[in-house]
């Protein structure tokens, strides 16, 4: 059962982000869909769920693909830098309210942290999870239950109900074409029963947070064109505030270190030193947060989970030219 709660808190931590623990990301994908944001959060679970399962199955099959389609790794690189750039730019965004010395020395600490787990692998990935996703979890539903009694103006919507259609498995695609990759190496050691316990503890606890999480930005309208929609809303607490800051840098950094962790993988295919591939991989995505959190989450994210897709595709579509080139030489 240890390495089952492994694996869920893994995936769970490569997932919240800054994005979904500030709520920027559950607006943009599902919360502006007024009441029918409740049908699209339960299809994103069905979506989840068969996703989790797929890549706990067949972690080795589908490196396989990534070595066989050469370009898929661009994609790969293009969207991990971009997650990346939004995790570093809500990590700023965090530090802000730290005074000037502080917030400086704050972000190269960052750095340096984020430059030493990457190189530590996966291992040092499932216990930093494993530490800090449990507590992190509870702090997050504290929060988003004291957020619901603290309810102040229902959402304007100005979106078709029914374009939440589209951005549901857009929404989807975006967070697990990314995470596939660290999702597949986990679950190289649990059983089948293990793997599928593991998808459906991971897809409850996920969707746990999207359906309370959407409730309170539906109730809290006024909130939702915030930078960091559930932190704005905390701030009328100052213990609230607390707390929520402290979820929203956990889920950060957390996510960051997976998304550099796949970055580094791509660009160990192609540089020979691992230090300078992990170096890399922090240091580009660094540079492009400065474009800011808001703009890379609205604007980038879409584009990526087009691009998301794509990538999901050509794992399954992969996947299944191989068995089936299996079967026909086995008859």
């Amino acid at each position: 059962m240890f390495k089952v709660f492994l694996v869920v808190f893994l995936i769970f931590g490569t997932v919240v982000g800054s994005g979904f623990s500030s709520g920027k990301e559950i607006m943009v994908f599902f919360s502006r869909f007024g009441g029918m944001s409740y049908v699209y959060i339960s299809l994103a679970g069905v979506l989840f769920f068969a996703l989790f399962y797929f890549f706990l199955s067949r972690g080795k099959k589908i490196s396989a693909t990534f070595e066989k389609y050469k370009f898929l790794n661009l994609i790969v690189v293009f969207i991990s830098l971009i997650f990346c750039s939004s995790m570093f730019a809500g990590i700023k965004n965090l530090f802000s309210y730290f005074p000037n010395w502080a917030e400086h020395l704050a972000i190269l600490l960052l750095i340096l942290m984020t430059i030493f787990v990457t190189l530590h692998g996966i291992s040092g990935l499932e216990k930093a999870n494993f530490l800090l996703m449990p507590l992190t979890s509870v702090l997050f539903f504290v929060v988003l239950l004291f957020e619901i009694f603290s309810s102040s103006k229902n959402m304007m919507l100005g979106t078709s109900a029914w374009a939440g259609a589209l951005y549901c498995p857009l929404y989807v695609a975006l967070n697990t074409c990314m995470s596939g990759l660290i999702i597949c190496k986990s679950g190289e050691a649990l059983s089948k029963r293990q793997k599928l316990l593991a998808s459906a503890l991971a897809t409850g606890l996920l969707l746990c947070f999207l359906f309370l999480g959407n409730f309170v930005l539906q109730k809290n309208g006024e909130f939702v064109i915030s930078e960091m929609p559930f932190l704005a809303i905390a701030a009328k607490n100052p213990w609230t505030f607390a707390i929520s800051y402290f979820v929203i840098l956990v889920g950060c950094f957390t996510t960051l270190i997976s998304l550099c962790f796949t970055l580094k993988s791509s660009f160990d295919r192609i540089l020979k030193d691992k230090v300078f591939s992990a170096v890399l991989a922090v240091m580009i995505p660094f540079a492009i947060s400065s474009l800011g959190f808001s703009q890379i989450v609205s604007l980038l994210y879409p584009i990526c989970s087009v691009l998301g897709i794509l990538i999901l595709i050509l794992m399954i579509f992969g996947q299944a030219k191989r068995e089936k080139q299996k079967d026909l030489k086995k008859s």
